[in-house]
């Protein structure tokens, strides 16, 4: 075939083409017609018979008028229709409305009061587009069932009425087709009702622009989720905490200064003894959710979170130079020395025959390994909750068999703790008061060299520390305790006061209100919280490094588990101890036969272990400030 006769043929059937296209074209447009006319015919029956002015004049200009009477009633029969015998069968609104149908399925009142369409949708053949103001429009239509002085009048819906359309209409936090059904009274329920409303009022009072047009509080959400009660409510536990409408009522929220408000300064006792029962009223001064940063509310709140505030930033500002300036002279020295081994010293004649001495009792090692267990239990049940917000944080609860069973582990671990506590402050006033003596020489021995008291030598240590960091001098000798390790241990009595008793009044609120005020459980909240964050740092960082990571400890110093080390390493990290042990001529005394391979096997798991969960911790914490 040749180039012209394909050409031609190209065109034949394109034109072939077009026109069957516009052939389809017209037999649809007709069809259409058709349809239409049968339609407009049929309603045009109708009317014959149905001639009020509702069919007549209304329904042609509604919002179905252009459907025709057809397309929602089907009748079976005219003759009995006509006479009167018969009613016409309605059509499904879904047949048309498809998604709203689908929606209203799981409605609850399509499920517990079995509504039908025109329940809501009234008078539907005079239906027009609503040139009201939608959320009014709804409103109205909810209150032709739901009282309006109960749902209406005083709430969010009010200030709409009135013309601010900032404010919630029904359908807001209900919505309209899908209003979800809760039964009151199963716990699952009330578990996705709080958690489903809550969430609704954070919609719009976490919006910055609205919150500002309508001047109502500032961050009100971000101090709502760091409460207590938030908290819980966003690691996937909201049954067991108060929510928004718990407070501030389902409906008709007024103003604090309102009278009528659920949280009124004189209702305040009645909303809080609901879930606190047995509180005394002056445990409603508690503030549920402060903004600790605009610094207009409670003052002591204020001024506890500043102190907090500092007292991290201080001890981690120091304690972080202190680690970064030894771990750098200590890493120069390891690589400096390379593999030139020191020479055996020989300052004791026969001092083969007492490789080990003892650093640490049985009584000791048995606290240790309590203490351990007892805080890393702590650190894993109450940073998720400090950090709610953090990815990790609600696997971490479910792992741990979720928030109320961390709340036991919680509980159980702090009482450990305590009791390890008020045992050291025994055996510390027996240190200072040995049986025998008195209170003779107590003085001597708060500031003797076994003490872990500070004293002036430690000062000169912390001098000559810093003088060996930037390679000004030798690293000072030290005695039997190092000022770090003093101010570990000095720490647990601070923590232990500041974490303990306020633990204790976050654990029994009601009964401490009978002895303060409500607004110290807010005080009692912050100092835990943060006071818990430094000790957990501290010990994964500071205290690791000072006795497991520091070169030349590394990966493990395992004295603590197996009470003793050696000779050598005594000289040469302690050396003060080692010549007052042998002035005094107490090194028989202190001979340690060397530790047995289940204690060494025990000592590196569970030593290891513990440094691995802390370390792992410590990265989750970090994530949580400077990731989440």
């Amino acid at each position: 075939m040749s180039t012209t006769a394909v050409r031609h043929w190209k065109r034949c059937a394109i034109l072939r083409l077009c026109l069957l296209v516009l052939a389809g074209a017209f037999i649809a447009a007709a069809l259409r017609g058709e349809a239409q006319g049968q339609t407009q015919g049929t309603s045009r029956n109708c009317v014959s018979c149905h001639e009020s002015f509702v069919y007549r004049g209304e329904f042609p200009s509604s919002v179905h008028g252009n459907n025709g009477c057809s397309s929602c009633h089907t009748i079976r029969n005219i003759a009995r229709h006509t006479s009167g015998e018969e009613r016409p069968l309605l059509i499904n609104c879904g047949s048309c409305h498809g998604q709203i149908a689908e929606d209203f399925k799981k409605d609850a009142h399509y499920l517990h009061q079995s509504f039908q369409c025109q329940d809501c949708h009234r008078n539907i053949h005079a239906l027009k587009k609503n040139s009201e103001n939608p959320k009014v429009a709804v409103a109205r239509g909810c209150i032709a069932c739901h009282s309006s002085e109960a749902y209406i009048d005083l709430g969010h819906t009010a200030p709409v009425l009135r013309g601010n359309n900032d404010s919630a209409t029904c359908s807001d936090c209900h919505g309209v087709h899908n209003t979800p059904s809760f039964h009151i009274g199963e716990s699952a329920s009330v578990e996705r009702a709080r958690a489903y409303y809550t969430a609704r009022c954070k919609t719009c009072h976490g919006s910055a622009e609205l919150v500002a047009r309508n001047k109502l509080r500032p961050n009100i959400v971000e101090s709502y989720e760091e409460s207590y009660h938030g908290k819980v409510q966003r690691v996937g536990y909201p049954a067991q905490v108060a929510g928004c409408p718990d407070c501030h009522g389902g409906h008709n929220i007024l103003p604090r200064e309102d009278t009528r408000s659920p949280v009124h300064p004189g209702n305040l006792a009645a909303t809080c003894g609901q879930c606190h029962r047995g509180a005394h009223p002056r445990f409603a001064n508690y503030e549920a959710h402060p903004d600790y940063h605009d610094f207009k509310g409670k003052i002591a709140l204020d001024i506890t979170y500043l102190f907090m505030v500092g007292l991290l930033a201080s001890v981690f500002i120091f304690f972080g130079i202190h680690t970064l300036l030894w771990w750098r002279r200590a890493y120069w020295q390891e690589c400096e020395k390379g593999d030139r081994e020191e020479p055996e010293s020989t300052l004791i004649p026969g001092c083969d025959e007492v490789p080990h001495v003892r650093r640490f009792t049985s009584r000791d090692r048995v606290m240790h390994v309590l203490l351990i267990i007892s805080f890393l239990t702590l650190v894993m049940t109450g940073m998720p909750l400090k950090y709610s917000g953090a990815v990790w944080a609600r696997q971490l609860f479910r792992l741990l068999g979720g928030v109320e069973t961390a709340g036991v582990l919680h509980r159980t671990a702090a009482a450990i703790l305590w009791a390890l506590f008020l045992y050291t402050c025994w055996l510390s006033y027996k240190f200072l008061f040995p049986k025998g003596e008195g209170v003779k020489g107590w003085v001597g021995r708060l500031f003797g060299p076994d003490s872990l008291f500070f004293n002036l030598k430690d000062w000169e240590d912390i001098k000559g520390m810093f003088r060996w960091f930037f390679n000004r001098g030798p690293v000072p000798k030290f005695d039997r305790w190092t000022y770090w390790e003093k101010f570990d241990f000095f720490a647990v009595f601070w923590g232990m006061t500041a974490i303990g008793v306020s633990g204790l009044i976050l654990w029994f609120p009601e009964a401490s209100s009978y002895i303060m005020p409500g607004w110290l459980v807010g005080v009692a909240y912050v100092v835990h919280s943060e006071e818990a964050l430094l000790a957990a740092l501290f010990i994964f960082i500071m205290h690791f490094f000072h006795n497991h990571l520091v070169p030349g400890k590394f990966p493990l110093e395992p004295n603590i588990f197996t009470g003793c080390y050696s000779l050598t390493q005594l000289r040469k990290e302690r050396p003060s101890e080692y010549e007052r042990i042998m002035a005094e001529g107490r090194l028989e005394s202190m001979k340690c036969e060397y530790p047995g391979v289940w204690t060494e096997l025990f000592a590196a798991a569970f030593g290891l272990g513990s440094l691995f969960i802390g370390l792992a911790l410590t990265f989750l914490i970090l994530w949580a400030i400077f990731l989440a």
